[in-house]
């Protein structure tokens, strides 16, 4: 396999799994409201 095509496919699994955390933050981010996030006091 040339190194070209080894780097790409590495690249496409990276990018592949990026999308699907994406997809899965927007799954469950759908079903918490946004005043839900509270700022932490030190």
């Amino acid at each position: 396999m040339p190194a070209d095509a080894l780097l790409m496919s590495i690249v496409a699994i990276f990018v592949t799994f990026a999308g699907a955390l994406v997809w899965a933050d927007r799954q469950t981010s759908a079903s918490r409201p946004e005043s839900d996030v509270k700022p932490r006091s030190s």
